[in-house]
């Protein structure tokens, strides 16, 4: 069965005891590091990727905030894009490549549904819901053009199933090539957050030893020198040299549940939480929120 984020996440005592792993790391410069990822993911919720592209101009000293840009051109790699940015260019330019099937659910739901009049409202939805399922994973690609024409077929009010039938085939093409992205230009564009919603601002005054820690890497670096396997390396790291949590209990992605288990039991109520995690779907805030003892705690208190 497959874990939900949440479930890696640490809990204060595990976090704490993460902490003291990172600082037990002989090399000064090492110990530096792994802090740093401990705070930044375990307390703000920052993402590996976001971490490993952080760099001076990202922080607003003034109003202590992380500011995560929409976009930043990435030079790690001798003045090229990361291994990381060429990994996520690559998946996103295979990602475009839809087929004609998908294209039309695509269509339907993003240009045409507001045009349809001769078509009901239900069979409307019936196409819109068609697409959610697909976009999800839950419909074979190869079933969705039987998935619109059984839809339409249904359908007693279209006068013309065939002349709609290829004007919707020339739509989908045209939107096919349309969002079709090559992996060179996803590489101009790295490094881009993971999603619309990422590019966020983080305010970190309210964690006073992440704000040490961010204080004492930057007199260090100008911005994170390494990949992003040296990330994993100095959590698991951390994670041997802790007496509480093992190596296979954490992440660098744990981390960041963990901050955001740390916040819900806080208080902080979902669209906050989304806004300041950077999700897509406030679903995602909200399993926080209602899976956290402390929050029900302090609500029956009160």
């Amino acid at each position: 069965m497959v874990k939900h984020s949440k479930e890696y996440a640490l809990s204060r005592h595990e976090f704490e005891s993460f902490v003291e792993g990172c600082r037990q790391i002989d090399d000064e410069v090492q110990k530096q590091e792994a802090l740093f990822i401990a705070f930044t993911a375990g307390r703000l919720g920052m993402r590996a990727g976001e971490i490993l592209h952080m760099d001076k101009s990202w922080v607003d000293w003034r109003n202590r905030m992380i500011d995560i840009p929409s976009q930043d051109t990435c030079t790690k790699n001798e003045g090229q894009p990361c291994g990381y940015c060429k990994r996520s260019a690559k998946e996103k330019a295979e990602r475009s490549k839809m087929t004609l099937a998908e294209a039309r659910l695509e269509v339907i739901q993003n240009k045409l549904l507001g045009q349809l009049e001769s078509i009901p409202g239900h069979v409307r939805k019936q196409l819109s819901t068609a697409h959610i399922v697909s976009i999800n994973g839950d419909l074979d690609v190869s079933s969705i053009d039987s998935q619109i024409n059984s839809i339409l077929d249904g359908c007693e009010t279209v006068k013309d199933r065939e002349d709609f039938k290829e004007s919707l085939d020339s739509m989908a093409k045209q939107y096919r090539e349309e969002n079709l992205k090559e992996e060179e230009d996803m590489l101009e564009k790295q490094w881009k957050p993971k999603t619309k919603n990422a590019s966020r601002s983080i305010p970190f005054d309210w964690c006073p030893r992440a704000e040490i820690q961010l204080e004492k890497f930057f007199t260090l670096y100008d911005e994170f020198p390494y990949s992003q396997s040296a990330i994993q390396r100095r959590v698991n790291k951390s994670l041997e040299l802790s007496v509480v949590v093992d190596k296979q209990d954490c992440s660098p992605h744990g981390l960041r549940a963990t901050a955001a288990t740390e916040l819900a039991a806080r208080g902080i109520p979902a669209p906050t939480l989304q806004q300041l995690f950077g999700w897509s779907q406030i679903s995602t805030a909200q399993n926080y929120v209602s899976s956290s003892p402390e929050r029900s705690q302090k609500q029956l208190y009160r």
